[in-house]
């Protein structure tokens, strides 16, 4: 079971819940506040090695798509 990421609009905390795929879409109870919080988008890193074996970022690091900031916390995308 993959785990996803929410986000509280209540309380502005993020937090992950292990569900199943068919559940991926539904909402889910804040654990601090039980606020019913919407999935966000998670961010990962993917890297690429070059034919002398250097390591090179190939995404992830940055911001999201729809902003410039180093950190999602201030669009929560």
């Amino acid at each position: 079971m993959p785990i996803y990421e929410y986000y509280c609009p209540e309380c502005k905390e993020k937090f992950e819940k292990l569900c199943r795929l068919s559940q991926a879409d539904e909402a889910a109870e804040c654990p601090k506040c039980k606020t019913s919080s919407k999935r966000v988008l998670s961010k990962c890193a993917s890297f690429s090695k070059d034919s002398s074996g250097a390591t090179t970022s190939v995404a992830g690091g940055g911001g999201c798509s729809s902003c410039g900031s180093s950190s999602c916390t201030s669009c929560h995308n």
